[in-house]
């Protein structure tokens, strides 16, 4: 059976910049370690939280596993204050959209990491 876990495999780059970039707009560093002499780090929104980022070098997974390298993971995250986080993004020169409001009143903004990924985050 499942557990409500969930780790998320995102290849950046350069780990050490995109846990940089991450922390700075709030996420919090979990782990670090080597692995087959390459850097791995697991990130998260907060120290308690069940959703997990685990950033890997993309060359070490094009390299090893060429076949999951090719695709960005299409990501929404949530927040109970979209407006001040959006703020906070900007404040930290993060690459982000206007915030949209949809029919049912929920807003809803993208922003792009250090890699030019992009992601969502949706709330109130």
């Amino acid at each position: 059976m499942f557990t409500s876990q969930v780790k998320i495999m995102l290849y950046v780059n350069n780990v050490s910049e995109s846990s940089e970039f991450w922390q700075s707009i709030g996420f919090v560093e979990l782990e670090r370690d080597a692995v087959d002499g390459t850097l791995v780090v697991e990130i998260a929104p907060s120290a308690d939280s069940s959703a997990k980022i685990v950033l890997y070098e993309l060359a070490f997974i094009q390299k090893h596993s060429p076949e999951v390298a090719g695709n960005t993971p299409s990501l929404m995250f949530f927040s109970e204050d979209i407006t001040k986080l959006y703020k906070k993004m900007k404040e930290a020169h993060v690459t982000v959209g206007e915030i949209v409001q949809l029919p049912g009143g929920e807003l809803v903004f993208n922003f792009s990491d250090n890699d030019g990924n992009y992601f969502a985050v949706s709330g109130e």
